[in-house]
């Protein structure tokens, strides 16, 4: 009778070990896909970013980052480091939450904390809406044509700036 209760304790520790390692691994590989799996920061070909105020808008022009509707040259190394960041973004997990509280975390269709529009040279187009409720709180992520709200660990995302000035290329001299 002591070795059946032995065998019995350590089958079922092995058991609910398995079970919970696998849990949190399928977990962890389901958060661990990019957004975009199929996409290349650098099949880009123009980045929108704005708020509620003002919009930024970043184009590639024979592989150069631009800036807004004249074309003004930007801080290349920049631009391409928040391309390729909003294209690889990897969620850290996923919210379980109705439309009627995308409020709360800055992703609805009218309250967000920054709009991205991704465009692709496919053609294909995103729009991500990124919010940040609070400042101790992490950014959460939501494509617009879907209901899934994602976490976010990535403090580029949080305090993207619009002002274009700051996107500028440096002068040289």
């Amino acid at each position: 009778m002591n070795h059946k209760n032995i065998f019995y304790s350590t089958f079922m520790v092995v058991i609910f070990t398995l079970l919970a390692g696998c849990s949190s691994t399928v977990d962890q590989q389901v958060a661990a896909i990019p957004l975009f799996p199929e996409q290349h920061g650098w099949d880009l070909k123009q980045v929108s970013i704005s708020d509620a105020d003002s919009t930024l808008d970043f184009k590639r022009i024979n592989c150069v980052w631009v800036i807004g509707d004249d074309n003004k040259p930007s801080d290349e190394p920049r631009v391409t480091a928040i391309a390729e960041k909003l294209v690889t973004m990897t969620p850290v997990g996923k919210l379980a939450i109705e439309p009627d509280r995308y409020n709360d975390f800055k992703v609805a269709d009218n309250s967000f904390t920054r709009k991205v529009v991704l465009t692709f040279k496919d053609k294909k187009s995103y729009t991500l809406l990124i919010g940040t409720p609070a400042v101790t709180k992490p950014a959460y992520v939501r494509l617009a044509d879907k209901k899934q709200v994602y976490k976010v660990d990535e403090p580029l995302l949080r305090n993207i700036n619009l002002d274009s000035a700051s996107w500028l290329a440096p002068e040289e001299g």
